[in-house]
């Protein structure tokens, strides 16, 4: 009713909800927290030693394990296949045969070029393979420290993750959380500070929103009690209480207060009010909520016996305002009045009756003559000519 914006006081919650949380997930008790930095401490000391630059590394070193272990054998096959290449009888050889053979003569002359090509080829060949032959040594040394430390990322991988990738992943969220840990005391003091700028923000929009609803709590009692006026309830004194205590700064707490006769005290609505005057307050206070904008939150409402106790204009005036309440809402209404039963847009008969000693109910529409039958019954019980021309001029008011 107040119109009243809820956005910087949803904010400062926020705010204060996001560093509490990071303030749990900042470290448990002290000794918790000490347990999990020596843990930590332990695990990045290891990985740092460790000192993984390279996720294929293991891959790198794999290889050269393998030419180590076997370098004698390696160099072996190296120098025979050097030997079939370049010594007398080898492929170098034959190639020079065929090549002389051929020389200069014209039906070979395609085949000459390929096979000079192929001489050039194998001569490369053996350079390269000489080269590569003079470089396998053995070196129990360097073999024994690939070993070694094949065996240290293998141990690492079985505790920190199934592979280097994750090794090296795992080595950077530990030191930042070590980090954290660390400058713990430093950070939740920052947190502490902000913690409490947060909750002074929240208070001082909790007491904004509460003065806002102070504000407009008497006009909100002062239009609904105008409209109790014109709803058989001329003495009705409305009023609206905001709570404000320490569990309730912003006022969320609201009560609706009625004194239904003079000298009665003002009392909680849902103590003091009866079935009719409950009804007719909250129709009044649907008309009031309603009036400034036809798009409410509650597209139904319901009220049963919201006429009871009251008649002539009073029932014209409870019609009237519920016809007005429909033009926004669908409203169903249960009544035994004909001046608010003539006002609906659409009248339903609730009829019961027993059969082979069961009880049923129904509930039919009537439209046109059987509605004015049913008016002039509601107002003289009975469809007398009178009663039926005043069932007309009512459904035609």
């Amino acid at each position: 009713y107040g119109a009243i914006d809820l956005g910087p006081l949803a904010d400062a919650r926020a705010r204060l909800t996001e560093i509490d949380a990071e303030l749990a997930t900042l470290g448990g008790d002290h000794k918790e927290r000490a347990r999990e930095i020596d843990l930590l401490r332990y695990q990045v000391g290891e990985l740092d030693a460790a000192a993984i630059e390279d996720p294929d590394e293991d891959l790198v070193l794999a290889r050269e394990e393998a030419t180590l272990a076997d370098a004698v054998a390696h160099r072996e096959a190296g120098a025979d296949a050097l030997d079939a290449l370049r010594a007398d009888g080898g492929v170098g050889d034959g190639l020079a045969r065929a090549l002389g053979r051929l020389g200069e003569r014209e039906p070979y002359r395609g085949l000459v070029d390929r096979l000079a090509g192929l001489a050039a080829e194998v001569d490369d060949l053996g350079v390269d393979l000489r080269s590569l032959v003079e470089s396998i040594e053995e070196d129990p040394g360097r073999l024994e420290e690939i070993r070694l430390r094949r065996q240290l990322l293998g141990d690492l991988c079985r505790k920190y993750g199934d592979d280097l990738v994750e090794v090296m992943a795992f080595h950077t969220g530990a030191s930042d959380r070590l980090r954290a840990l660390e400058r713990y005391d430093e950070r939740a003091a920052q947190l502490d500070l902000d913690r409490a700028e947060a909750l002074t923000a929240m208070h001082r929009a909790a007491d904004d929103v509460a003065a806002q609803r102070r504000r407009a709590a008497p006009e909100l009692a002062r239009a609904v009690q105008e409209q109790l006026r014109t709803l058989a309830m001329p003495h009705a004194a409305i009023s609206v209480e905001v709570g404000g205590g320490p569990e309730d700064r912003p006022g969320d707490e609201v009560a609706v207060l009625l004194s239904a006769n003079p000298g009665s005290p003002p009392l909680p609505l849902n103590r003091v009010a009866s079935g009719g005057e409950l009804a007719r307050t909250m129709l009044a206070l649907r008309l009031v909520l309603s009036a400034g904008d036809g798009n409410d939150a509650i597209p139904t409402l319901v009220f049963d016996e919201v006429d009871a106790g009251i008649g002539g204009a009073a029932a014209n005036a409870v019609g009237a305002a519920l016809a007005q309440l429909g033009t926004h809402h669908q409203v169903l209404v249960v009544t035994h009045l004909p001046q608010v039963a003539a006002c609906a847009t659409e009248q339903l008969v609730v009829d019961k009756r027993v059969e082979g000693g069961a009880t049923f109910a129904t509930v039919a529409a009537v439209h046109g003559e059987m509605r004015v039958a049913e008016v002039a019954r509601m107002l003289a019980g009975s469809s007398t000519d009178a009663a039926l021309q005043h069932a007309r001029d009512l459904l035609t008011t």
